[in-house]
């Protein structure tokens, strides 16, 4: 039974794993514009993962989400951001979204996603407008030693269901309305 790819194999890090990879990824972008990531300010969290229609398992898989600010001036938010934008493409990242934009808040900002570990990468301005906030979202991840539970596809819907159209097209789900890219 095909299960929609519910119990393929999670990739295998322990929670210092991957906080070091997520870390080691925020530092490099950091270091790519001459930043330091000022250590006061990193927020993570590590969480139960869940699947898109809310499975669950027992073996202990997590995501990790992680975030930091660095100081730099405004002005040099935009060409930091083109910087760390080459490197990310360089190693595998998707770019998809970004904005130089004074007139929009958070006006510099860059959204990517992949590399070899498939990470969700946000860089953009932040309040007060001296700083960049660097934000990262893993997979989950299944900790070394545990076997993977096999999560139960839910039961398909045999009740037909005929399409509603809208009167009028929804909003944009975008993050940014205005940004085609997200």
């Amino acid at each position: 039974m095909n299960d929609g790819g519910k119990n393929d194999p999670l990739p295998v890090k322990s929670q210092e794993q991957a906080e070091h990879l997520v870390r080691s990824l925020v530092d490099s972008l950091a270091e790519e514009y001459d930043l330091k990531v000022d250590g006061k300010t990193v927020h993570k969290e590590f969480r139960d993962c869940f699947g898109k229609e809310g499975e669950s398992a027992d073996d202990g898989r997590f995501d990790l989400t992680y975030a930091a600010r660095a100081a730099l001036p405004e002005p040099e938010h935009g060409k930091a951001i083109r910087a760390m934008r080459k490197r990310l493409e360089a190693q595998g990242y998707k770019i998809s979204g970004y904005r130089e934009d004074k007139t929009k808040d958070p006006w510099a900002l860059m959204d990517a996603k992949g590399g070899k570990d498939n990470l969700f990468v946000s860089v953009e301005s932040y309040m007060p407008p001296n700083q960049l906030v660097f934000s990262v979202n893993t997979p989950c991840f299944l900790p070394p030693g545990v076997k993977q539970q096999q999560v139960s596809a839910p039961a398909p819907n045999t009740t037909p269901i005929a399409p509603v159209l809208p009167a009028k097209a929804p909003a944009s789900a975008h993050r940014f309305a205005d940004n085609p890219f997200g």
